[in-house]
C-alpha cells in the first residue's frame, strides 16, 4: 500500500526556494535543513577607498565613493542556512590631501589587507524565494601599508605653502623670498613617510591588525551567480597609516584617536557544488522468492488464467475464456463469439471478420481486392448524395463497418472528349474517385441497394450505360451482380441524355492546367471534379447550382481562395449552354470560346520551411528552439500540427533559409508551398508560380 509522504516544514520549502533562486540545483533544494550545504563561493570584485585619519578632517566633505581605486578576492561557505565563513583579501591605495592656512599635508598609502569574515544574511527573518538578501559582516585582518607624502615636485623643489595660497620654490620667510618662483603639486607622492622621520618615530612597524565590519545586500542571478554591493569599516590598531599622530611636531600634531578606512565594493561571485550526490544504485525491496510468487501469479487482463499460461493475453473484460485464456468460440469458425455476428456457422465454411458466412462472389471479389491492393483512393473533395441542386451538402463522416452505393457513369485513363465531358458535368451530383492513373465519374450516396438500383435505372433513361458500386471499409467494389445488371441495354456510341429534362447545372470552372494539381490545393473545397479533356488539360470545376445568383456568389468565394481567373459554365440536357439560357442578365454578348482558362492566383502563392511536424505536445526543449528562433507559425491538421518558417517569394529564397536552419539545428527542414494557406508540394508551387 502506497503511503504519500508528509508535507515538508515551511522552513524546508523557504530553504530550498531560496537555493533554487541562488543557482542550487532542486536536489540540494530538497534536502533536509538539519545538512549543511559545502557550496564555496569564489567572488572578485571592486570598489574604493575612503581614509578617516588626522590628514583630511575625517574625510569631511569628500565622497567615499570618488577616491582611489581597490581590489578584492574572497572565498566563503555557508556553514549554516544563515551564517557564512570564509577568507579575503583587499589591495589597493588609499590617501588624503589638507590644505589650510594653518597646516598643507597629503600622503598615500599603498594597502594589502588580508583576514577572515563571518557574514549573517538574515535568512531566518526573510521570505522564502528573496532575490535580494541583506547582510551584515565581522571579522579580523592583517593589514600592510606603505605611505608616502608628495613633498617635492619633478625638478626636486620643496614645496612651500605661502599665505596667499600660492605653492613657491622658496619659504616665505626666506630672505630672498622675493626671488621665489610659484610652482605646481605634481601630486607624485616620492618622500617615504617612515624614512622621512619627520616626526622622530624612527623605523616604527608599518603592520597592524584591524576589524572589518560591513553591511551590504547580495542579488542571486541564478546557476551559482551572486552580485554583491558592500561597504566596510576596517578599524586598525594603528595611527600611523598617514604618518600623523597625536605625537607629531607642530602643525602635523593630530588627535589620539587610531586611523581606519572605509572600502565600498561591487563583486561577483560564483558557488561551486561538492556535495554531489552519487547515483543511487537500484536495490529490489522483495526476495526472490516473493517476486516469482507475484509474476506466477500476475492475471493482466483479469480474465481469471495467470499470465504465465494465459494463451490469449489483453482479452477484454467480461469475455468468458476457455482454460487457456482464449475467448469461445463455439461455432469454430476463428471468430470469438463476442466478435462473431452469425453464431452456428455450418463446419467448414469461410467467414469474414464478423464470423459471417462467404458466398462464392463475395471469395471472389475479395480475392480480387488482394490481386489490386492499391484498390480506390478516394478524393476528399466531392459532392455528396443527389438531391435538390444548390450548394453542396456537407460530407458525411465515414463509417468503416458501414456500406454505401453509388452508380457509375463513365471513367477515363487519357483525355476525353467535350461532348463527354459537358453530358458528364451535367449531372449536379456527379463527384471524382481516384484509382492508379484512372478517375472514375460516380453518382449518388445511398444506404441501400434499391435506390442505388432506381437510380441506376433512371440514367439508363438519360442514356447513361452505369452500373452500381460499393464502398465498405473505404475501398469500393462493384455491387453483386451489378455487372450483370449494367450489361443489360447496353448500346455503343455517346449516350443522349434526356431531351425533357429541362434543368440546367451551373459550375464554377477553378482553372485548366497541363499538369495535375496537388489535392492540397483544393483542402476546405468538398464539391471540386476533376476533368482531362481530349487536348491535355486538366479542368477543375466547383459547386453545382441551379440559381445563376448562388454560382456567382459561390464565384467570389473561389476568387478570394486565390482561383484568379475563375468563371462560370452552364450545363443543360447533356450540352454547355450560354449564362442567358441559364438565367444570367448579361450586359454584352458572351462568347464562350473567348473565356480565360483560369489559374491560380500568383500574389497567392509563397515557399515555407517546414521545420518540424507533431502528433502530440511538443518537447519543451523544441518548442524554446521555436521561440528562440522567431517567426514559426504553426498549421494545424486533423492529426498533427506542422511547424513552418517564414514566407518567401521564390522556392530559390526558401532553399536559402532551409540551408541556415539546418546549421541551425533544424537538419530536418524542408521547403514547401503555399496556397492561400494550403500546404503543397514545392514542385507543385514552382509549376504554378511559371504558369503562364
Amino acid at each position: 500500500m502506497h503511503v504519500p509522504a508528509p508535507p515538508r516544514p515551511f522552513g524546508t520549502l523557504a530553504l530550498a526556494a531560496a537555493l533554487l533562486v541562488c543557482g542550487a540545483s532542486p536536489a540540494r533544494a530538497q534536502q533536509d535543513t538539519a545538512r549543511i550545504l559545502l557550496r564555496p563561493t569564489f567572488a572578485l570584485g571592486t570598489g574604493m577607498f575612503a581614509f578617516y585619519g588626522d590628514i583630511g578632517s575625517k574625510h569631511k566633505g569628500y565622497s567615499p565613493l570618488v577616491t582611489r581605486v581597490g581590489f578584492e578576492v574572497r572565498a566563503t561557505t555557508p556553514v549554516t542556512d544563515w551564517l557564512e565563513v570564509g577568507l579575503f583579501a583587499v589591495h589597493g591605495r588609499l590617501g588624503a590631501n589638507e590644505r589650510s592656512l594653518t597646516r598643507n599635508l597629503n600622503f598615500e598609502s599603498r594597502i594589502t589587507t588580508g583576514g577572515l569574515l563571518f557574514t549573517y544574511n538574515f535568512n531566518q527573518l526573510l521570505k522564502p524565494g528573496h532575490l535580494v538578501e541583506p547582510f551584515v559582516t565581522v571579522g579580523f585582518e592583517s593589514v600592510e601599508f606603505l605611505s608616502k607624502t608628495d613633498l617635492f615636485d619633478a625638478q626636486g623643489r620643496r614645496y612651500n605653502y605661502w599665505s596667499d595660497g600660492t605653492i613657491r620654490d622658496l619659504p616665505e620667510n626666506a630672505p630672498n623670498a622675493a626671488d621665489a618662483v610659484e610652482i605646481q603639486r605634481d601630486y607624485t607622492y616620492e618622500s617615504d613617510i617612515r624614512e622621512s622621520n619627520l616626526d622622530g618615530f624612527g623605523k616604527y612597524t608599518e603592520r597592524t591588525w584591524a576589524i572589518p565590519v560591513g553591511v551590504g545586500v547580495k542579488m542571486c542571478l541564478g546557476n551559482g551567480f551572486d552580485a554583491r554591493f558592500a561597504t566596510t569599516m576596517h578599524f586598525t590598531r594603528t595611527d600611523l597609516l598617514d604618518g600623523v599622530t597625536d605625537a607629531s611636531v607642530g602643525a602635523r600634531k593630530g588627535d589620539g584617536s587610531n586611523d581606519r578606512f572605509l572600502f565600498s565594493s561591487f563583486s561577483i561571485g560564483y558557488a561551486f557544488d561538492i556535495n554531489k550526490e552519487k547515483k543511487k544504485r537500484f536495490k529490489p525491496t522483495l526476495t526472490p522468492e516473493q517476486m516469482d510468487a507475484i509474476a506466477m501469479n500476475e492475471d493482466e487482463d483479469g480474465d481469471g488464467v495467470m499470465d504465465w499460461s494465459d494463451k490469449c493475453p489483453h482479452t477484454p473484460a467480461g469475455v468468458p475464456v476457455d482454460a487457456n485464456g482464449c475467448p469461445l468460440d463455439d461455432d469454430g469458425d476463428g471468430v470469438p463469439n463476442y466478435r462473431d455476428d452469425e453464431a452456428n456457422t455450418p463446419p467448414g465454411t469461410p467467414v469474414d471478420e464478423r464470423g459471417v458466412s462467404l458466398s462464392d462472389a463475395d471469395q471472389l471479389r475479395a480475392w480480387l481486392n488482394y490481386k489490386d491492393s492499391a484498390n480506390v483512393t478516394l478524393v476528399s473533395s466531392r459532392v455528396e448524395s443527389f438531391g435538390p441542386v444548390g450548394k453542396p451538402k456537407t460530407t458525411r463522416p465515414s463509417d468503416a463497418s458501414k456500406r454505401t452505393y453509388m452508380v457509375q457513369v463513365g471513367s477515363q485513363m487519357e483525355g476525353i472528349s467535350d461532348e463527354m465531358i459537358q453530358k458528364i458535368l451535367s449531372l449536379p451530383d456527379v463527384r471524382t474517385i481516384e484509382r492508379n492513373d484512372t478517375t472514375y465519374y460516380v453518382v449518388g450516396d445511398y444506404d441501400e441497394l434499391p435506390e442505388a438500383l432506381r437510380r441506376e435505372l433512371a440514367l439508363k433513361g438519360q442514356g447513361f450505360n452505369g452500373k452500381v458500386m460499393m464502398e465498405q471499409d473505404g475501398r469500393i467494389v462493384e455491387a453483386p451482380d451489378g455487372k450483370q445488371r449494367s450489361a443489360e441495354g447496353t448500346h455503343s456510341g455517346i449516350p443522349e441524355l434526356d431531351p425533357n429534362d429541362t434543368r440546367t447545372v451551373i459550375r464554377v470552372q477553378l482553372g485548366a492546367f497541363r499538369h495535375k494539381l496537388a489535392e492540397n490545393i483544393f483542402h476546405g473545397i468538398p464539391d471540386v471534379v476533376t476533368v482531362k479533356g481530349s487536348d491535355g488539360l486538366t479542368r477543375y470545376y466547383a459547386g453545382a447550382f441551379t440559381d445563376v445568383n448562388e454560382a456567382a456568389r459561390y464565384k467570389v468565394e473561389m476568387l478570394l481562395k486565390g482561383f484568379n481567373g475563375a468563371f462560370l459554365t452552364a450545363f443543360k440536357g447533356g450540352k454547355r449552354v450560354s449564362l442567358k439560357e441559364a438565367g444570367a442578365q448579361l450586359s454584352v454578348p458572351e462568347d464562350l470560346k473567348s473565356l480565360p482558362a483560369g489559374s491560380i492566383r500568383k500574389d497567392a502563392i509563397v515557399f515555407r520551411v517546414q521545420v518540424g511536424t507533431f502528433a502530440g505536445n511538443v518537447p519543451m526543449e523544441t518548442m524554446g528552439k521555436y521561440v528562440e528562433l522567431g517567426n514559426v507559425t504553426p498549421v494545424t491538421g486533423a492529426n498533427d500540427v506542422r511547424y513552418f518558417y517564414g514566407t518567401y517569394p521564390t522556392r530559390a529564397a526558401a532553399e536559402v533559409a532551409r540551408k541556415e536552419l539546418q546549421g541551425l539545428g533544424f537538419p530536418d527542414a524542408f521547403v514547401v508551398g503555399d496556397v492561400n494557406g494550403r500546404i503543397i508540394l514545392a514542385e507543385d508551387a514552382e509549376y504554378l508560380l511559371n504558369e503562364p
